[in-house]
């Protein structure tokens, strides 16, 4: 069965559109066979925005990492003050949503790459912000973990959302191991939210 990390989806496209209606905006994007989350935004990726929106940060660059259609990184960039997001995804039809959902709802000075991971990423960030692949398995997921680290700038953070039946606690472990510390700054109908920050 074909996957939204795969890097180029075969199955036929058959994009439709979405709304959602959330603090003072409606949000459009259009979404497509082939991606993550292709019917509705996410409840953890909605958990992950509300928790970084409450920390109310403005003036940074951002990193919207495995943005899919990028519902994250739009809502951020359209909820917050003098923000500037980059959207990376391994998935070339993702890729393409997200630049009509950009345009489709007047976000500007943005970037966005086909990156698998890190690969394609030459900057370093303010914020980095992952809702992780959990279906592309530990091994995957720990290694954007451990990538996050030389991407980020000096008191730079990293957000993750995560449920606690997909393996909350060892991502907690392994972020404690990685930055030397972990916060879990919300829970949300079994979503789990953390936050590293990096320092030298």
């Amino acid at each position: 069965m074909e996957q939204y990390f795969e890097k180029e989806p075969s199955v036929k496209s058959e994009e439709k559109k979405i709304r959602l209606n959330l603090f003072s905006h409606q949000y459009i994007f259009t979404t497509d066979n082939g991606v993550f989350s292709k019917n509705d935004v996410d409840y953890g990726s909605l958990a992950l925005i509300k928790a970084f929106l409450e920390e109310k940060r403005s003036d940074i660059h951002l990193l919207d990492l495995g943005c899919g259609y990028g519902p994250v990184g739009i809502i951020v960039s359209k909820e917050s003050d003098n923000i500037k997001v980059d959207f990376c995804d391994i998935n070339s039809r993702a890729v393409e949503l997200t630049k009509k959902n950009i345009s489709e709802n007047h976000i500007k000075n943005t970037v966005v790459m086909q990156s698998d991971g890190f690969s394609e990423v030459d900057m370093k960030y303010d914020v980095i912000l992952l809702n992780p692949p959990i279906r592309a398995g530990k091994q995957t997921i720990f290694k954007l973990y451990e990538d996050s680290v030389s991407h980020l700038r000096e008191n730079g953070t990293f957000f993750i959302v995560i449920q606690k039946k997909q393996g909350a606690k060892s991502s907690m472990e392994r972020l404690l191991s990685l930055y030397g510390n972990c916060e879990c700054i919300k829970r949300d109908k079994g979503y789990m939210v953390y936050k590293s920050v990096y320092s030298i």
